[in-house]
């Protein structure tokens, strides 16, 4: 509840901030020129972006649950983090997967931690690339890439750590829980699978999982927002189109309730200014963006949610 109450707060701010320098009759603009067809590629381009999100998913899990499985669980996580306050559509798809695969909880987490490390690392390369090819490489634009750099260096630093000084790092917790008189269950819940996520970083295992983050970001994500481009008649070259995307992929990391709203638009128009287009077409490019994700995705949750529930019932049926 604190964390919905904190991501609130800080999208109402945003909202607030964004309405005393916006003048919301700049959607005057749009009237007569959407073009709604692009709408049913833009839905048909996110649920082929779930495709290699859902094998990595898959591999990333070991193959222990079906791919159909790893899909429908991937719409359900991402469909509900666009409703659920701190990214509770990744809770629910962790459940999900629990139920389909068996896996321990544990497991399921190190995994989508790792999934999100390689979401980060993938946009933040494409994004400072973007940044340089655009020539908006000066120190003044790069803070942003300098605070998810350092962010992405930790989260690679403690997966290393992991995989390189495992030993001592099993000493140091198992003498932290005995402690706390809690030694049982680091044995049973922790230690198993902290050796199992070590493993799994060593292997060649980890190789298809960070190869599928580069068409999930790079064409799925990518055509998506091109599409709502061109929806609304704005058109973007392909370098623009990541620079959108990693400002809007910062901005939802920021706490904020529901998906983003606010820190989302925020992010956007930074990015239009940076790239030199008028800052009001940012905000309507952010307000139809965000609306129609928002449209789009949960309602493809609820109805690969509902499916996930009836066949769960008739698998226990029988």
């Amino acid at each position: 509840m604190k964390k919905w109450i904190l991501g609130a707060t800080i999208s109402f701010i945003a909202i607030y901030f964004l309405l005393q320098n916006f003048n919301l009759n700049e959607f005057e603009k749009l009237q007569g020129k959407i073009e709604w067809k692009f709408l049913f590629l833009v839905i048909l381009s996110n649920l082929s972006a779930f495709v290699p999100f859902a094998f990595r998913w898959y591999y990333l899990l070991d193959k222990n649950l079906t791919f159909k499985s790893a899909y429908n669980s991937s719409v359900i996580g991402v469909g509900l983090n666009m409703v659920l306050p701190a990214r509770g559509g990744d809770l629910v798809r962790l459940l999900i997967n629990k139920k389909d695969s068996g896996l321990a909880i544990p497991n399921l987490v190190s995994k989508l931690f790792l999934e999100k490390v390689m979401d980060l690392a993938t946009i933040v390369l494409a994004g400072s690339a973007a940044l340089f090819v655009m020539g908006l490489g000066d120190n003044k634009n790069l803070n942003l890439v300098y605070i998810s750099g350092f962010v992405l260096i930790s989260m690679f630093g403690g997966l290393i750590a992991l995989r390189v000084f495992l030993d001592p790092i099993r000493k140091f917790l198992h003498y932290l829980f005995q402690l706390i008189k809690k030694e049982g269950i680091y044995q049973h819940k922790i230690d198993p699978h902290l050796v199992e996520f070590s493993e799994f970083l060593k292997g060649k295992r980890l190789l298809r999982p960070v190869l599928f983050s580069l068409p999930t970001w790079l064409f799925g994500y990518a055509l998506t927002y091109w599409l709502v481009g061109q929806m609304i008649g704005m058109s973007f070259t392909y370098v623009e189109i990541l620079f959108l995307m990693f400002v809007g992929a910062m901005g939802v990391a920021i706490p904020s309730a529901p998906s983003g709203i606010g820190v989302f638009h925020a992010s956007v128009i930074y990015g239009f200014i940076l790239m030199g287009k008028d800052s009001s077409d940012g905000f309507i490019f952010a307000s139809v963006f965000h609306l129609t994700q928002f449209v789009v995705l949960s309602m493809s949750a609820v109805v690969f949610y509902l499916g996930w529930t009836a066949f769960s019932k008739e698998k226990t049926t029988v």
